[in-house]
């Protein structure tokens, strides 16, 4: 037969916990127990010391007498008259002798022997009587006189029945109220678990339900206290995670189906031509360096497609203390052979520290990307000028062009994907409409800002400010 199973967490964690309190419940039983037969043989054993100690005195005193058995019960009737006791009986020992007894509880005739008393101490105990064939409970004393009665034995027992009733019901009403705790504790605690991991049980149907075609629901915890509400926002959390990177996903196939399909169209249109028998060195020869400059294309774009998708799913960053200045004048050397070609001088100028935590590849590219548009787009012969400080707790940096300038309606939609305004398509064919994106966000990522300004020189002024962190 297999044993029974608790396979739910709530089940086995109520039963514990209601296994727990039993054990405790007997405890508290257990030494209610003792305290309650403590007290209820306290009365008895007082009654017993009482008349140990005025009959035996009386024989310490004066000694045994010669008609022990009438002295004896004649003190013991005129003692419980006196102390109003009742139901006890008493034995006397000379030596082994017995030479008195008296009580309801012994015959005239029982047969006593001092054995079962002879190396008893003096304190009260329990056991059954053995003279009146009725086989009572009894509660015994046994003192051994001194004195002028030395070497005998007093022996006092009193019939307990009715006590030990009333302790055997005691026990039946803890039984009762172990066995009732324990189920009520079972109750009340499968009521309150069930109740508590409710919300565990909300979070685990929400991810069994969960698709990828639908991350948009959310955990709501209205119970179960603070380690349930933190639970319920780690488990928001990564669905908020995984719908960024599932929509990065879905973007990234997107845009790259749309970006990638006339390069690609135009790749196979020139290697056709390039493969064609009557096709002469000279069209070959020009056919490959379309494919190579549409190819280069295709790889510039395909990278900042890769940048911008790890970017919305949000990927790790490694994040360290970094100089904007030394990350500027990095982009600016970059930059020059750029410029040479176009006679654009980068000038730089620094007001005061300018130091931040960030991502040191995702900053370098923010510049970069800011200051080669500078140089692309700016009039040939003039300068471009990079600005970077720190102001009220954050660092800047500016980068100013003297180009045509972007008017303020296009200024929000120039950070948009693949967006490209007809002068720059003019200026510069081979763009993706990428690099402004990357530079968003980056720029969101590290908590900062970007906006565009009106140059007063003429052209335009894209400013970042970042929080300044050392």
């Amino acid at each position: 037969m297999k044993l029974l199973r608790f396979e739910r967490a709530r089940t086995r964690l109520a039963l514990s916990a209601a296994v727990v309190a039993a054990a405790f419940l007997i405890v508290l039983a257990l030494g209610a127990r003792i305290l309650i037969r403590r007290m209820a043989f306290r009365e008895i054993d007082g009654e017993l010391d009482t008349l140990a100690i005025a009959i035996g005195s009386d024989y310490e005193l004066v000694g045994l007498p010669e008609e022990e058995r009438q002295a004896l019960k004649a003190g013991l009737e005129a003692n419980a008259f006196e102390f109003r006791l009742a139901n006890h009986s008493a034995i006397l020992f000379n030596g082994e002798v017995p030479v008195a007894l008296t009580g309801n509880l012994l015959p005239e005739q029982a047969k006593v022997t001092l054995a079962p008393y002879r190396n008893r101490p003096e304190i009260p105990y329990t056991a059954v009587e053995p003279y009146s064939s009725q086989n009572r409970i009894c509660r015994f004393l046994v003192t051994h006189l001194q004195g002028k009665a030395k070497g005998a034995t007093l022996v006092l027992f009193r019939w307990i029945g009715p006590t030990m009733r009333g302790l055997a019901r005691v026990d039946q009403a803890l039984a009762g109220m172990v066995l009732v705790g324990f189920l009520g504790t079972a109750t009340i605690l499968a009521f309150a678990v069930h109740r508590a991991i409710r919300p565990v049980e909300e979070v685990t149907r929400l991810a069994e339900e969960a698709e990828a075609t639908d991350l948009s629901r959310r955990v709501r915890v209205s119970s179960g206290g603070e380690e349930f509400r933190r639970l319920a926002k780690v488990i928001n959390s990564l669905f908020d995670r995984l719908e960024r990177a599932f929509a990065a996903q879905r973007r990234l196939i997107a845009d790259a189906a749309h970006e990638l399909k006339t390069p690609t169209a135009v790749l196979l249109g020139e290697a056709s031509d390039a493969l064609r028998p009557e096709a002469t060195e000279g069209e070959r020869k020009r056919s490959l360096q379309t494919i190579a400059e549409v190819s280069r294309g295709v790889a510039r774009e395909v990278d900042g497609l890769l940048h911008l998708a790890r970017g919305d799913a949000a990927a790790p960053r490694r994040v360290e203390p970094i100089d904007l200045s030394e990350i500027a004048e990095e982009a600016i050397l970059a930059a020059a052979a750029l410029g040479h070609h176009r006679g654009v001088v980068c000038a730089f100028s620094k007001n005061g520290e300018a130091r931040l935590r960030g991502e040191r590849a995702g900053l370098l590219r923010l510049v970069s990307n800011l200051v080669s548009n500078a140089v692309i787009y700016t009039r040939p012969d003039t300068m471009v000028e990079v600005r970077v400080g720190a102001e009220d707790e954050r660092v800047f940096l500016e980068v100013a062009d003297h180009g045509p300038g972007i008017a303020p309606d296009d200024r929000e939609r120039i950070f948009q994907r693949f967006v490209r305004l007809d002068d720059a398509r003019a200026r510069n064919p081979q763009g993706s409409g990428l690099g402004l994106a990357i530079v968003e966000q980056v720029v969101e990522a590290h908590g900062g800002a970007i906006e565009v300004r009106e140059n007063p020189g003429g052209g335009a002024v894209f400013r970042v400010t970042l929080p300044a962190r050392g």
